[in-house]
């Protein structure tokens, strides 16, 4: 199997198993999906480096994996794109670093999982950033500074919560590695037969963009973020204005950025890949095309 053969047949199976164990998840309505999600990308990822070790290209096989199944989430009709492009894209380079870095061994995959690890917890701060601005900060710390006064929780405490929390993501990264290098052949094609046959419906999918938008809207993080926002305007006695500006911005920032994210047009993008300077991925999205229609 050649190199963009090997890599469509890869980014297809990441981006069918993505679909079925996301539309699980999100049907369960289970926490922290997108964590399992990205474990589940590190799998793939190390199970394909393993099965390209000693070839040339081996090093480029889980960015070019991850990239290719980035631009497939483009051609969804519906549903987010630019945010699960961005964590598949990203994670998927992250980890091929730890290979560049540390060789295709243990080490290099271990060294990769651990930055795709980090990057799941990375990009949805960032996100919160870019729409509540330095008031998320501001709430944080003054929620922080009321709650050590009533209770033994400090700032400490919950930071060593937060810590907590990515070390135990980090430790299945790991585990996930070392099981990468013990999972037959068949079992993981049992791994991979289940997810891809999964047939439950995410009940996202057949929204309409600006539903959609408001739906994610009355995610509960983004509800809970709001309403701290505003009880942080309330009992620091800010004016009318502040306090309905403050809130006003992330709410009509979220809508736009959530209504972005299910319409930005990014099925010109596969095209424009084969037709510039990423001739090789578009190759290897031609293959994974093939390879997905199969599944």
């Amino acid at each position: 199997m050649d190199r963009f053969e090997f890599t469509g047949k890869y980014a297809a199976l990441l981006s069918g198993i993505e679909i079925g164990l996301g539309s699980l998840l999100h049907s369960f309505r289970v926490p922290f999906s997108g964590q399992f999600l990205s474990l589940n990308q590190g799998l793939i990822l190390s199970r394909a480096c393993h099965k390209s070790r000693g070839e040339k290209w081996s090093s480029r096989t889980p960015s070019g994996i991850s990239n290719v199944s980035a631009v497939l989430k483009s051609l969804s009709p519906a549903g987010k794109k630019l945010t699960p492009m961005l964590a598949i894209a990203a994670q998927g380079n992250l980890f091929a670093l730890g290979v560049i870095l540390f060789g295709n061994n243990f080490m290099g995959l271990s060294f990769g999982m651990f930055l795709l690890s980090l990057w799941a917890f990375i990009q949805p701060l960032m996100i919160y950033l870019l729409l509540f601005g330095k008031n998320l900060l501001f709430m944080a710390d003054y929620f922080i500074d009321k709650i050590s006064k009533v209770t033994p929780v400090h700032e400490e405490t919950l930071i060593g919560i937060l810590v907590s929390i990515i070390a135990i993501k980090i430790i299945l990264g790991q585990l996930v590695v070392i099981a990468s290098y013990y999972l037959s052949d068949q079992k993981f094609k049992m791994y991979e037969t289940k997810l891809l046959r999964t047939k439950v419906e995410s009940s996202r999918k057949n929204l309409t963009p600006l539903r959609g938008a408001i739906k994610d809207l009355m995610n509960p993080l983004f509800l809970i973020s709001l309403l701290l926002l505003g009880l942080f305007f309330f009992f620091s006695n800010s004016s009318a204005s502040t306090t309905i500006w403050g809130l006003l911005r992330p709410l009509a920032g979220g809508f736009i950025l959530f209504y972005l994210v299910r319409v930005m047009p990014m099925e010109g993008l596969s095209q424009k890949l084969k037709e510039g300077k990423f001739k090789n991925t578009g190759r290897a999205l031609e293959k994974a095309i093939v390879y997905l229609k199969q599944i």
